[in-house]
């Protein structure tokens, strides 16, 4: 996989550039989208990003180690044998209940972010929350999140800030965290201080009824390990899901679903030649090997082949695979180099 990092810079600027109060972090949780925490998170540092988000207290550890002097929140919040490493690290958690509240007490000094849940149904207090309850806690961030911004029309987006504004209201002078990577490009409604694109970042499309206005950050490549004349008639892969109907080239990569390519796309999806054209993957994906058809290119042996880039989008991959992009870029697996430049 090679990794543009110049790409990725870009689409930190175009984040920075959508947002009303320029301010934008970085969402780099999953080993950055797959992508790797301590490159990907550095090279966003020198883009001028100075605030990070991740999932857990391990991931937020892991990234204090790479920067030492930016301001990092950990999603899950905090749990009773985490609050430790959360204040040793400086790290920040995003408090979600109760009970993680009482659970960061011997911390109370240390800055908080507040979650609020306005329509996800997921994490978060309820709407209904008083600024009362966190007497004594030093809260730097209030936030929320979309659960529909990938779909700018859906009407709940309208709705969850309508119920953040009066949670707001309760909370004067705190800023405020809306927009993920849609939220950050509909505009400063949705944004609050301080935008949190994730997906976007690395090249993924932010909404799912718009063109993608990102650049491609991530392209996933594989050589041809052999080449083989199908005949008519014969059967390839297990389970002969799939059988020709006239003699046919194949061609063996040397990908699977132990990798991280969805075994989904078996029969489904299709990957580019050199010329940029199109072959379809033929057959069931197995754990370490996938087949294509080239039947009509020129190909060789030890050609490379693109399954996620230019010529075959991420956001085509994950609609062949019926799933998100998310988990398309997050799945792919450590055997697969990731090269930078």
């Amino acid at each position: 996989m090679r990794v543009d990092l110049a790409a990725l810079a870009d689409n930190y600027a175009t984040f920075r550039s959508a947002s009303e109060s320029n301010g934008v972090a970085a969402v780099v949780k999953a080993n950055a989208y797959g992508l790797g925490l301590e490159v990907v998170s550095r090279q966003l540092h020198r883009s001028g990003c100075g605030t990070f988000f991740v999932a857990t207290a391990a991931e937020g550890s892991e990234l204090r180690d790479v920067l030492k002097d930016v301001e990092i929140y950990v999603f899950e919040g905090v749990r009773v044998e985490t609050a430790q490493l959360l204040a040793a690290a400086r790290l920040r958690p995003v408090i979600n209940h109760a009970q993680q509240l009482e659970a960061w007490q011997p911390h109370a000094n240390l800055p908080i972010a507040v979650h609020v849940d306005t329509g996800m149904e997921r994490l978060g207090f309820s709407p209904t929350v008083r600024s009362g309850s966190f007497r004594g806690f030093e809260i730097a961030l209030l936030m929320t999140h979309l659960a529909c911004a990938d779909t700018p029309e859906h009407e709940l987006n309208s709705l969850q800030i309508e119920r953040f504004d009066a949670v707001r209201a309760e909370f004067p002078g705190i800023p405020s965290s809306i927009g993920n990577s849609a939220g950050v490009l509909m505009g400063r409604d949705f944004q609050g201080d301080l935008g949190r694109p994730g997906i976007g970042l690395y090249g993924g499309n932010p909404f799912s009824d718009r063109r993608n206005p990102m650049k491609v950050v991530a392209t996933l490549e594989e050589q041809i390990l052999q080449l083989r004349t199908v005949p008519a008639g014969a059967s390839v892969g297990y389970g002969a899901t799939y059988i020709a109907q006239d003699d046919r080239l194949m061609a063996v990569l040397g990908l699977g679903y132990a990798d991280g390519v969805p075994r989904s796309l078996s029969n489904r999806g299709y990957v580019a030649i050199a010329n940029g054209s199109r072959c379809p993957i033929r057959g069931r994906i197995s754990m370490d090997l996938m087949v294509i058809d080239v039947t009509d290119n020129e190909v060789s042996e030890g050609d490379w082949v693109e399954l996620i880039g230019e010529d075959v989008s991420l956001d085509e991959v994950a609609r062949w695979a019926d799933t998100v992009p998310y988990e398309i870029l997050t799945g792919l697996g450590p055997r697969i180099p990731r090269v930078y430049y």
